[in-house]
């Protein structure tokens, strides 16, 4: 429902180009039987090999869009499966998090990150930060080639748990001041993911890197005022990213919502530096926020988001809405109505599974 839209199966020059690049590498057979066997076993396609499908402009999801969610309340398969059963469609993507206590336990010791997700058998996405919280001071060593033999360790580890073509959001959301590992110092900033990238792709060389900002805005101290400041490269980078959340500042009307699409750090003006660099684009986390300085839940926000997706379905890589009920969070919560601290929103939650279920 909801769904439907111009005929026409075309997929996006840039998008193509890169997926099927990454495609051409691929010489892993993906097996989790150890021992011998005279069957060929099953083979769940990766990240790059989804991507290049083909799209219908105007249509979002379809039949090739990927769409999903980060599990919550836990990041694993279970969890992402419950949220797609209640929205009525199958998702094929699966967004999830390394725990960033220390350098080791993000990097080395992340294995449960995969071990969570096994079997499932859409994209996975990992948000992946370049520094232990609280550590914002190793950005520098970062930069310096300090953790480089960790960043190749975390490369191995996804190949080591059959995903190697997976998605990393390496870095995301580097433009707010709330990451430790904010763009303080650009050139630092800059060197380190460089490193990163290197280490990872070192010994994985199937990964896609997605280089994610924050909407709505980059403080004056940060990437100097402009999140592109920041930009390492279009070696360095697979896909372009944004998290699109209703507030600061919310839209109220859809003039609100395409006025903030077109603002620095909007929608619409990451898309356009992403097509002038021949980038696939994703959405990596979205949602309303009745806790923001929208002040309720926002149905027109979903409408208005899928509506995006649909006209942009062609170089769209991925999109993951972002369900949350923590404390202090975005509260952002569709399905999970009714569970201490979780906050409502029916409403919205009734328009998605109209514009997002089969």
């Amino acid at each position: 429902m909801g769904r439907g839209g111009p005929g026409g199966t075309v997929v996006g020059a840039g998008l193509a180009v890169v997926m099927l690049g990454a495609i051409a590498a691929l010489a892993f057979t993906w097996s989790r039987d150890a021992g011998p066997s005279t069957t060929v076993p099953e083979r769940h396609p990766g990240a790059a090999e989804l991507m290049a499908r083909p799209r219908t402009p105007g249509v979002w999801p379809g039949p090739n869009g990927l769409s999903g969610v980060n599990g919550d309340p836990i990041n694993d398969r279970e969890h992402v499966e419950r949220f797609c059963v209640e929205r009525g469609s199958v998702c094929r993507v699966a967004h999830t998090y390394t725990d960033r206590t220390t350098y080791e336990s993000m990097t080395r010791d992340t294995g449960w990150t995969f071990e969570e997700f096994d079997g499932f058998p859409g994209a996975l996405v990992v948000s992946q930060g370049l520094v232990p919280e609280g550590r914002p001071q190793d950005l520098a060593g970062c930069a310096r080639g300090e953790f480089d033999q960790l960043w190749r360790d975390f490369g191995a580890l996804m190949v080591r748990h059959d995903r190697a073509d997976s998605v990393v959001r390496l870095g995301w959301e580097f433009n707010g001041t709330f990451m430790p590992w904010h763009g303080a110092d650009t050139e630092v900033w800059i060197a380190c993911y460089r490193r990163a990238a290197d280490g990872i792709r070192a010994t994985n060389p199937h990964v896609l890197l997605d280089w994610t900002i924050n909407a709505h805005g980059t403080p004056d101290g940060v990437c100097g005022g402009v999140s592109t400041n920041c930009y390492p490269g279009d070696d360095y980078v697979d896909i372009i990213g944004i998290d699109n959340y209703d507030h600061w500042p919310a839209a109220r009307t859809k003039a609100d919502f395409d006025r903030i699409a077109a603002a620095p750090d909007g929608l619409d003006w990451l898309f356009a530096f992403a097509r002038e660099r021949g980038k696939p684009f994703s959405v990596g986390e979205w949602g309303v926020v009745p806790t923001g300085d929208a002040g309720r839940e926002n149905p027109d926000f979903v409408r208005w988001m899928h509506a995006w997706f649909a006209a942009h379905a062609a170089d769209l890589a991925y999109e993951a809405y972002f369900s949350n009920c923590d404390a202090g969070g975005v509260q952002s919560s569709l399905f999970r109505a009714g569970e201490p601290g979780c906050r409502a929103n029916p409403g919205t939650a009734d328009v998605y599974r109209e514009l997002f279920g089969d």
